[in-house]
């Protein structure tokens, strides 16, 4: 489809209440279906608004998503430049709740609507914002795709924003004149989202973790876990503010590689969450096959950090594939408190070593953390710390032996866990 076949798609439905459906794309056609149906005037002049007074509680309310984005909002809107745009966050209702742009976007006679602004397919029927929650996903308009003809000028695309617990939290969205450049920013737009969604995974588990320090449990892998919350939040941020203050190569270039690291940064975060949610919890599984060996790797890619700041090697010694019964999470926190036992032992220095390793005469596998002081503080060698778990016999293994954490590595510390098992 043309520009020119939509506008006359756009003429002929104003003109007559006709949709012509092989003059427009699909998802842009069905967009016009729903808005049609919901009663939407294509000649409206603006777009509806709340009250001041609604629109101040709202954004109050939520102030939280608002920060969150921000960074990554100040990173696409500088990826622009001075060209025409506008970079928008609403909440899940399609009403606009934050604004970037430059000043003729923001403040000249052709201005995008502020905070406030109604948004939803329901009233101002195909736009960016209304139609990627209509649809659920990632959504581009062009020109006179939009229903309303006061928006005919732009190009919009948005994507939702997933909360902690999966729920749509909003919709973040860029608003250009010129297609091209609205096109470069796509992988930018969709990397954002991801360093959003992680900046909210990360709000939910700190709230997790008050949680679980108000219940008994390890203080220490507790400290550690709130410690571990801290870097990520950092390590996601620190990109954004050193790309904004360097720019020697081309603003989109220099933009979407900044983007793309937020968004691996993200992918790590969305692990690590995960991984320290369950190890921080007092929930129990269910026992089934376990690969130990491959448990004991995954914890230690996630001490990695504790490791680095107590100034202690990790080493990986003996590895067999070793499969044991057990729950998962239980043996996950057996391993986990051996390691940080492990770590002091060692000291600033130091080194731990971590075997696996079958035990068959006790039918057991067994994962052993070995503190290695430095040479200048070993004085009466520290007893390794070991975690033991019932081993499967080959051709015992029913279903699948492989359980992850959603992807770790261990840490030091040596530990015998009792008997667990996934």
């Amino acid at each position: 489809m043309t520009t020119e076949s939509t506008r006359r798609a756009w003429a002929r439905y104003v003109s007559t209440g006709l949709i012509a459906d092989s003059l427009l794309r699909e998802p842009v056609l069905r967009a016009w279906e729903r808005a049609h149906e919901l009663g939407a005037n294509p000649k409206a002049p603006k777009t509806e608004q709340l009250s001041a007074l609604d629109t101040e509680r709202l954004v109050d309310q939520q102030q939280a998503f608002i920060t969150a984005a921000r960074p990554y909002m100040e990173v696409l809107s500088w990826a622009v430049g001075l060209e025409y745009h506008a970079i928008q966050l609403s909440d899940a209702h399609a009403v606009l709740l934050s604004i970037l742009g430059d000043e003729e976007s923001l403040h000249g006679p052709q201005q995008q609507p502020g905070p406030g602004a109604l948004c939803s397919e329901e009233l101002i029927g195909s736009n960016g914002l209304g139609t990627s929650l209509a649809t659920g996903g990632y959504f581009a308009v062009e020109g006179p795709e939009h229903f309303l003809g006061c928006f005919h000028l732009f190009t919009c695309q948005s994507i939702p924003i997933r909360d902690a617990k999966g729920g749509v939290a909003g919709v973040l969205g860029t608003v250009l004149r010129r297609p091209m450049a609205s096109s470069r920013l796509r992988d930018m737009l969709i990397c954002a989202a991801q360093g959003i969604e992680a900046e909210l995974l990360l709000r939910q588990l700190e709230s997790d973790i008050r949680e679980v320090m108000a219940a008994p449990g390890d203080e220490q892998a507790l400290r550690v876990l709130r410690e571990e919350v801290d870097r990520l939040r950092e390590s996601s941020r620190e990109g954004l503010r050193i790309g904004a203050r360097q720019a020697r190569m081309s603003r989109f270039e220099y933009a979407l590689r900044l983007l793309r690291l937020a968004e691996e940064t993200a992918q790590d975060i969305r692990h690590r969450a995960l991984v320290w949610r369950s190890l921080a919890s007092l929930e129990e599984g269910q026992r089934r096959p376990v690969v130990l060996t491959e448990l004991v790797r995954e914890l230690l890619g996630l001490l990695r950090e504790e490791a680095l700041r107590q100034q202690v090697e990790l080493v990986l010694g003996e590895q067999e594939p070793v499969h044991v019964e057990a729950d998962a999470l239980m043996l996950s926190r057996q391993l986990l408190h051996a390691a940080l036992q492990a770590l002091p032992l060692a000291g600033p220095g130091g080194t731990v070593r971590i075997d696996v390793r079958l035990e068959s005469l006790l039918s057991e596998g067994k994962a052993t953390f070995l503190p290695l002081p430095a040479p200048e503080h070993a004085r009466v060698a520290p007893q390794p710390r070991s975690v033991t778990s019932p081993a499967i016999k080959p051709g015992e293994a029913r279903e699948p032996l492989l359980w992850r954490l959603p992807t770790l590595e261990v840490a030091p510390g040596e530990a015998r866990l009792a008997s667990g098992v996934v």
